[in-house]
């Protein structure tokens, strides 16, 4: 059962309708903030008429949400007004005609990149997400077709438990993709307790749903998501991620340059909560390394990771720190003669020595051919500077849920 309350107002209906929307749609771009990170959340994006095109529109590489969110009533009956919430729904469908059918031009405001044109064309995958606040209804559907679009119906309480639990955007994407998947196989799936209980199912299964797959009826009852949060492996995968996301932190330090560099903080952001630990560890260590470090100026560390190279310098180099970005596309382009089977690299630098204040240097190198003469200028170049010619191999093995 799901339960939630809203606050009363003094002021008048038309004043705290208002009022209460601005302040639903706050929190619901506060919290994707944090999950989708500033460059990619626009705020009540604009029709070329001024009217709003949706609530909320997030844009990431070739992935579009568009959100629309509705404070409702519930009635005596113990529902919403159902009229009220096919016009939340068919709110949501007109937003994606606009943006893909009638391809009107939408300019989109980021407080971080400024203003830009929406292009269409770029966009693979595109997810509907209907937010109904206000006292929730006792039984509700989770997801809805309308005119042979899946949008999914969230409430407050999932809304945050969602935000929260799936915090990177392919967490968010890969449980809606797998969850569309399982709509579309027409199974009569009933939850008891909210769909945090299908989260939770979700992540106890190795974040998948084949196995519901199995059966046409599925029934998922309260407890499962409480169960989980009291298992001590996830109390441990919470304690163990508090290192990733300092892993966010260096993606919105990646755009202090310029605006060119939200294509270096999109790769940056491809990780998952698992991946940014594991990469958060390593440029960790290899930090607190060069920092206690006494004999040479420079720290290098080499890392092949999920098809991508990494490469983390650190190195002491006052402004304009032409120095230390020269290096940093060496080592960065012998890296990508060092593993042929990643055609990216991706290169972070910084400061030598561990400091509360830091700066840091981006480098972004895309080979999807890389040639015989490629290869020949690395190795010549290798042989010059000494960079990567005997490097030392390391393994680290990280586990999602680490056992006590």
């Amino acid at each position: 059962m799901i339960k939630l309350t809203s606050e009363m107002s003094k002021r008048t209906p038309n004043s705290y309708f208002y009022i209460k929307g601005q302040k639903t749609e706050k929190f619901l771009h506060d919290l994707a903030v944090k999950t989708f990170l500033t460059d990619w959340c626009y705020l009540n994006p604009k029709l070329p008429d001024g009217k709003e095109l949706c609530d909320l529109l997030v844009v990431f590489d070739e992935i579009a949400i568009i959100w629309q969110i509705k404070n409702l009533k519930i009635h005596k009956d113990g529902r919403y007004k159902k009229s009220e919430v096919e016009k939340n729904l068919r709110q949501l469908l007109g937003a994606r005609r606009e943006l893909f059918e009638l391809k009107s031009p939408i300019k989109l405001v980021n407080p971080r990149r400024g203003e830009e044109q929406f292009d269409p064309t770029l966009i693979k995958e595109v997810y509907l997400l209907s937010v109904l606040f206000g006292r929730g209804e006792d039984m509700f559907s989770f997801a809805e077709t309308l005119k042979n679009n899946i949008i999914h119906v969230l409430n407050k309480k999932i809304t945050t438990v969602l935000l929260k639990e799936l915090d990177t955007i392919s967490d968010f994407i890969l449980y809606f993709k797998a969850k569309e998947e399982l709509f579309q196989k027409g199974k009569e799936l009933i939850i008891f307790g909210g769909e945090e209980e299908l989260l939770a199912y979700y992540l106890m299964s190795n974040r998948t749903f084949a196995k519901l797959e199995q059966s046409d009826n599925v029934l998922i009852t309260e407890g499962s998501w409480g169960h989980l949060q009291s298992k001590p492996e996830y109390k441990a995968k919470k304690k163990a991620d508090e290192v990733s996301y300092g892993w966010d932190s260096i993606i919105n330090r990646a755009h202090e340059g310029s605006f060119k560099y939200e294509v270096v903080a999109r790769e940056l952001a491809r990780p998952n909560r698992f991946q940014r630990r594991y990469l958060s560890k390593v440029f960790l260590d290899a930090h607190i390394r060069s920092h206690n470090d006494k004999e040479k100026d420079l720290f290098r560390r080499m890392l092949s990771f999920e098809g991508v190279t990494y490469c983390f310098l650190f190195q002491d180099d006052p402004e304009p720190r032409k120095k230390r970005r020269a290096m940093l596309g060496t080592i960065c382009l012998i890296a990508r003669g060092r593993f042929l089977e990643n055609h990216k690299v991706l290169g972070i630098a910084t400061e030598k020595k561990l400091r509360p204040k830091c700066s840091y240097d981006f480098c972004l190198l895309d080979f999807p051919v890389w040639s015989k003469k490629n290869q020949e200028i690395v190795e010549e170049l290798q042989k010059e500077t000494g960079i990567f010619v005997n490097p030392e191999i390391g393994r680290v093995k990280e586990d999602e849920y680490p056992k006590n």
